[in-house]
């Protein structure tokens, strides 16, 4: 007889667990539900908002290299170029006025024969 209680309380023991389990099952479904509801409803917005103001920061920054930067490094360039150009005809016009004003060493050599020669 006692055996047999103990069998009846384990066999109702059991059948209230397995209701138990069922009903925690059925809250998991349902928020695995909420959860994909969520995620289609609110996270996918998001993600495409995202993706779109990436696409417009990278349209962006081209149209910024391309109007912006490029003009500035070519007006940079063309300044050194003509620095550079500057810088080589002054340097040019410097060595032309070295060279007429101070002489050169075989006409001052020619020069001082000469002279030497209507002394004598």
């Amino acid at each position: 007889m006692l055996l047999e209680n103990i069998r009846d309380i384990s066999i109702i023991v059991l059948a209230i667990e397995s209701i138990v389990i069922g009903v925690i099952l059925l809250l998991l479904l349902w928020q695995i539900r909420a959860l994909a509801l969520l995620l289609k409803h609110e996270v996918k917005p998001i993600l495409e908002d995202t993706q779109e103001t990436a696409r417009t920061v990278q349209v962006t920054t081209k149209f910024v290299g391309q109007s912006v930067a490029k003009p500035a490094v070519n007006a940079v360039s063309f300044a050194a170029g003509i620095r550079r150009t500057m810088k080589s005809v002054k340097e040019q016009v410097a060595d032309s006025k070295r060279r007429r004003t101070t002489p050169t060493a075989s006409s001052s050599t020619a020069s001082g024969i000469a002279e030497e020669a209507t002394h004598e």
